[in-house]
């Protein structure tokens, strides 16, 4: 199964939008992207919080359990690999209720990420980008 490089919206994505605050955890979303942990792929927190606002984010995923590798930041191999960390996330697959047409419930979500994963010759960012180094 491949693993993907997921960069996750906070607010209106996995937490009702109230910013400043932190709204109530959407449903689901603890549960589905706990499982995208589990199933190994990398999980970034993309969000538009900075500083006492990410800590509260920060807070709030934990108090959730819910599991991430980076908030706001590009994975080390991705910033290894392109000698460089841009401003944009490089991910696989953005999760985010501003999408056009609306964020899908999260079990949708899952089933079609993971459905993707197991199709043989799903290229991820990272497959593409070595082979138009080479």
């Amino acid at each position: 199964m491949k693993k993907f490089i997921l960069a996750i919206d906070f607010d209106g994505t996995v937490a009702t939008d109230s910013f400043p605050e932190v709204g109530s955890l959407i449903k689901d979303a603890d549960t589905v992207i706990r499982k995208f942990h589990e199933d190994g792929h990398d999980i970034i927190i993309n969000t538009c919080r900075t500083g006492k606002y990410e800590g509260l984010a920060e807070y709030f995923l934990k108090k959730n359990n819910i599991p991430y590798h980076f908030i706001n930041s590009n994975l080390p191999r991705v910033i290894d690999f392109y000698k460089q960390d841009c401003r944009k996330i490089s991910a696989d697959y953005y999760i985010d209720n501003r999408n056009i047409g609306g964020l899908p419930s999260w079990k949708e979500i899952y089933k079609i990420i993971s459905k993707d994963a197991k199709v043989e010759g799903t290229e991820t960012t990272m497959d593409v980008a070595k082979k138009a180094s080479k």
